[in-house]
C-alpha cells in the first residue's frame, strides 16, 4: 500500500494547528486510521516518532517566530503550547543547540524545507558541532 496521503495528511495537520493543542484522535478520525497504524507508518517512513516530529515543528515554528516578530520568549512559548518559559528553553536547546535568547541575538539565516510534496515550512535550526566539539553558529542543518 502506498502511504504517500497518509503521510502527506499527517504532515498538513499537524503544519496547519502547530499553535495549537494537537489531539491525535483528530487525525485518526480524520484519516480513518488507528492511531497505532499512523504511528508505526509514520516512523516506518520518516525514521522518527509522530510526537518527535509534532515537537520539531513546534520549534521549527517558534524559531521563525523569533526571528521575525518583537514577541516575548515567554509569549512564544506560550503560544506553541509550553508551559512556561524554562520548559520551553530546554526543548528548544535540545532541538538546535541555541536557548531562545541565543537564537534571536546571533539571528542566524532559517531556511524552509519541503516536509512532504506540496508542504514547506522552516527547517529545524541546528548548531553542527566542529572539530573540538564546539558549536558553529553560521553551520546549520535542515531536518
Amino acid at each position: 500500500m502506498n502511504h504517500y496521503i497518509l503521510i502527506w495528511s499527517i504532515c498538513t495537520f499537524v503544519e496547519t494547528r502547530v499553535q495549537e493543542e494537537i489531539h491525535l484522535e483528530d487525525l485518526a478520525r480524520q484519516t480513518g486510521f488507528s492511531l497505532a497504524h499512523i504511528r508505526d507508518v509514520f516512523r516506518k517512513y520518516t525514521g522518527k516518532s509522530l510526537s518527535c516530529y509534532m515537537q520539531e515543528r513546534k520549534i521549527a515554528n517558534a524559531a521563525q517566530e523569533l526571528l521575525c516578530t518583537d514577541k516575548k520568549v515567554i509569549d512564544i512559548a506560550v503560544l506553541y503550547g509550553y508551559s512556561g518559559r524554562t520548559v520551553f528553553s530546554r526543548a528548544f536547546r535540545r532541538h538546535t543547540g541555541y536557548t531562545p535568547s541565543q537564537f534571536r541575538s546571533e539571528a542566524p539565516s532559517l531556511p524552509r524545507i519541503r516536509l512532504c510534496a506540496g508542504v514547506f515550512g522552516a527547517a529545524l535550526p541546528q548548531r553542527q558541532k566542529g572539530i573540538e566539539g564546539q558549536t558553529d553558529a553560521s553551520a546549520f542543518t535542515g531536518s
